[in-house]
């Protein structure tokens, strides 16, 4: 891949994040941030249940938090804008899966019953599917019909094969790293920053982690900001309070 990707136009400052429509509709920053990690949660699980590979669901998930820039969660049910944002991502990501098989696994994942039968014959079917429909106008609109996503899984493979030359340590800091960016979708961190210092944010959160030397300043020759790189962890590091799921270790907030 060429280092870096183009500048991305949908980023915000964190000032510009806490006065969405949400928040002027009456939501506090909190409980949008909740709503938030809800969708994406949903849409993950939606996702999974129709095997999507990870970069169609980080493409989704990016769609969804930039959804919420321009409509309010008042009006529009973070399910309701997830499950569509699937839809679209499939598409534009040339992974499709038939509307159906979507709206299936809405209904499942939302009623948490992964055996839930679900057909053309009752009325869940047809809600979803209309839903789906309906929303993805409204999705092209507040996206106008801007649906280039670049996920940071490819920045990451870069980053890793450039700076980590031993394989097992590679290996080991690629899956920790990985799982970070897959996490993180559940935040803000895609309208805050670049692919390519999510990646390296990941990456290097992943070093502490793994407990593997990547070497110093190393950031200066890819233009990124190890303050950024730090603030990106510091997002990440917060979906793991009080103790994270991997390895039941709370990670502490990087200050150097």
């Amino acid at each position: 891949m060429t280092w870096p990707y183009p500048p991305n136009v949908w980023l915000f400052t964190a000032e510009e994040l806490v006065n969405t429509p949400s928040v002027r509709e009456g939501i506090s920053v909190q409980s949008e941030t909740t709503l938030r990690a809800k969708g994406a949660s949903f849409l993950v699980a939606v996702g999974m249940q129709v095997r999507l590979p990870p970069h169609t669901l980080y493409v989704a998930a990016t769609l969804f938090h930039r959804f919420y820039v321009r409509f309010s969660l008042k009006r529009h049910h973070h399910y309701d804008v997830a499950a569509t944002c699937i839809f679209l991502a499939s598409k534009v990501e040339e992974t499709g899966r038939k509307i159906k098989d979507l709206v299936v696994a809405c209904c499942r994942v939302a009623q948490k019953n992964d055996t839930l039968v679900v057909d053309e014959q009752t009325k869940e079917y047809w809600r979803w599917r209309d839903i789906i429909l309906f929303t993805e106008e409204l999705l092209l609109e507040a996206t106008c019909f801007d649906l280039t996503v670049r996920s940071p899984y490819s920045p990451l493979v870069f980053l890793t094969r450039r700076l980590v030359p031993d394989e097992s340590k590679r290996n080991a800091l690629s899956k920790s790293a990985w799982a970070f960016i897959n996490d993180s979708v559940r935040t803000e961190l895609c309208l805050r920053f670049s692919s390519n210092l999510i990646a390296a944010a990941a990456f290097y959160f992943a070093s502490r982690v793994c407990h593997v030397d990547i070497g110093s300043e190393w950031w200066s020759d890819l233009d990124l900001s190890i303050d950024n790189i730090k603030d990106a962890c510091n997002i990440m590091a917060d979906l793991y309070e009080p103790a994270d799921k991997l390895g039941e270790q709370k990670y502490t907030r990087l200050t150097n």
